[in-house]
């Protein structure tokens, strides 16, 4: 989702202990300059990389460190960005990159020490940033200025800004890594990019629209385009429409287009990429009539719409070891719904006191780590049993996405 909100206010942390500096320290106030830099835990050299959640700040340029064998505090540090937006990891877990909009840039830190190493400046509003297949690059969106950035992980330097999109939103990878997809928020197709010429080769649009010559001012104003068009595990890719109400369906193996699916008012996006086998639905927010479309993927059809859904769900999370559920986020709930894909029908729901933003699945499926915004608070929570088994107060102002290492990781 778009940034907007101007930041008057950094925060400096301290490079002390952690204990000595809370994760939410309003900083030097305004007009005093930010500068760069973190605390980390003595334990932290003994923490498998892989075994960390990133928790970045929207307001307070803050990215927290989370120790995720014994949920604790790992660390933080400050990036003197704006309006942060979500983190993405190098192939090795190395090097984390936060993407702020307010300063067109993304931001490069060594993961091992906190220490910013680069700020590579992109276009305006780069918000949403992913990693290809084989690590070799990062596609980066810039929203207001229409392109795509290309940015090579060895050097971190902007190998390409493609222009051609209609506000890109989110960049998704095929997995034979000859091609990539972009969402176009303000219009009716999705984008289809050569990664061999980092070209755009093609314009996939749904039935009965002619690719644009201009971007559609309405669906901008709205955000009802293309908000992501996430590809499962089977090579299928999916792009719910919120104008429409219809889902685009395409082979990314085949280069084919599939029949299209109809869901409820204004969905979100169909969370179909993740890195779980075990999941046999898709599940779809639908904002308009607070519901949730449930996916079969074989054969491909909407298996139930089930109610309790919000009119911001921004998240939907899944886990191997409770492989009939679904967790939705239903952000102005302020709860985390539980939805059983198997039987269409909603379980209950875990209260997390604030408003639901984003989430992350661990790796091996145990938890959810759960962004609650309105309360600067991240919540862990136990997927076998449902419940909050961690809560960690002032990780910084307004926390609004969390990335793990091989887990299952999105943004608005």
């Amino acid at each position: 989702m778009r940034s907007t909100i101007v930041l008057s206010v950094f925060v400096i942390l301290c490079a002390s202990a952690i204990a000595s500096c809370g994760a939410g320290d309003p900083g030097p106030g305004p007009g005093v300059p930010c500068i760069p830099g973190s605390s980390l835990s003595p334990s932290a050299s003994s923490v498998p990389l892989a075994h960390r959640a990133y928790v970045v700040n929207r307001d307070s340029g803050n990215v927290a460190v989370l120790d995720l064998d014994r949920l604790e505090m790992l660390g933080n540090f400050e990036t003197c960005g704006k309006g942060n937006h979500m983190a993405e990891l190098n192939a090795d877990f190395s090097k984390v990159y936060v993407d702020s909009p307010g300063t067109h840039e993304s931001i490069v830190f060594d993961a091992r020490t906190l220490q910013m190493t680069k700020r590579i400046h992109l276009g305006a509003e780069t918000t949403h940033l992913s990693l290809s297949k084989d690590g070799k690059l990062l596609g980066i969106v810039n929203e207001w200025d229409d392109s795509v950035s290309f940015v090579d992980t060895t050097s971190d330097v902007e190998i390409k800004r493609l222009p051609g999109f209609y506000t890109p939103h989110f960049v998704r990878w095929a997995s034979d890594g000859k091609y990539a997809y972009v969402a176009n928020l303000g219009s009716y197709h999705i984008t289809r990019v050569d990664l061999a010429t980092l070209s755009i080769d093609a314009q996939i649009a749904l039935d009965g629209f002619d690719v644009p010559l201009t971007a559609q001012p309405q669906l901008l104003f709205d955000q009802s385009g293309f908000a992501d068009a996430q590809i499962d595990k089977d090579g299928i890719l999916y792009a719910a429409h919120g104008k429409t109400g219809r889902v685009l369906v395409y082979d990314t193996k085949t280069l084919t287009k599939l029949p299209e699916l109809t869901v409820g008012a204004q969905p979100w996006i169909v969370y179909a990429e993740h890195p779980f086998a075990q999941i046999a639905h898709h599940v779809v927010p639908n904002f308009g009539d607070q519901t949730v479309s449930v996916v079969a993927r074989n054969p491909l059809e909407i298996t139930a719409t089930v109610g309790g859904a919000d009119r911001e769900s921004f998240g939907v999370n899944y886990s191997p070891l409770a492989a009939s559920r679904a967790f939705v986020m239903n952000r102005y709930k302020n709860e985390i719904a539980v939805v059983n894909t198997d039987t269409g029908r909603r379980e209950g729901a875990i209260a997390v006191g604030g408003t639901t933003e984003t989430a992350s699945t661990t790796a091996d499926g145990r938890y959810i780590i759960a962004a609650v915004s309105s309360a600067n608070r991240v919540v862990v929570i136990d997927v076998v049993t449902g419940a909050v088994v961690k809560t960690f107060d002032n990780v910084g102002q307004y926390p609004w996405s969390v990335t793990v290492p091989l887990g299952q990781n999105y943004c608005h």
